[in-house]
């Protein structure tokens, strides 16, 4: 795939990723800096608790969803950012981070952008597996990647996140097939 694995994915993701994708309700795109206030307005406490997160930060905020590896959701009539998904690499696989704000959730919407990027990113890069780690307790965020096609392998090492939170997830996978659709 191109990438060392010091390489978070920057180039690679920003290669490959360069236009929109068309989810029908919703579509997926890059983040620009006028988006920062939206996106901050949307991390509320629910977010905070299950994703172990700071207080919103600009600077942080900015660091995570204008990195070439980071897509927001956005509405596709208004273009108001809803939430995100976050790409890293990690040697030959891809992992995925996704959240949604408050207005947005329950409506299968995290599901169906993750099952989007994750066949596009399956049909670009040709990885060898799809990851995604879910904080434990976090139960709707386990039914999207149940959803979505993820396999539950099982709790990980703690992990420390931005901010030096420390929390415990579980490891879900998707290994594509040759030549098969997600």
């Amino acid at each position: 795939m191109g990438h060392t694995p010091e390489d978070d994915g920057r180039e690679v993701f920003g290669a490959v990723l360069t236009g929109h994708l068309d989810g029908g309700d919703f579509v997926m795109r890059r983040a620009r800096e006028d988006d920062l206030p939206t996106i901050m307005s949307l991390v509320d406490e629910v977010m905070r608790t299950r994703l172990m997160l700071p207080d919103p930060d600009l600077e942080l905020t900015r660091l995570m969803v204008l990195h070439p590896g980071a897509l927001v959701i956005a509405d596709a009539g208004t273009d108001v950012p809803l939430g995100g998904i976050r790409m890293f690499l990690h040697g030959d696989a891809v992992e995925f981070g996704y959240w949604l704000g408050a207005n947005a959730r329950g409506r299968g919407l995290a599901t169906r952008a993750l099952a989007l990027v994750s066949t596009e990113i399956v049909a670009r890069l040709e990885p060898s597996r799809l990851e995604l780690r879910t904080t434990i307790g976090n139960e709707p965020s386990e039914r999207v990647a149940e959803r979505a096609g993820y396999t539950r392998i099982g709790p990980e090492p703690p992990i420390e996140y931005p901010g030096g939170r420390i929390t415990e997830t579980t490891l879900w996978v998707l290994e594509p097939t040759s030549g098969s659709a997600l």
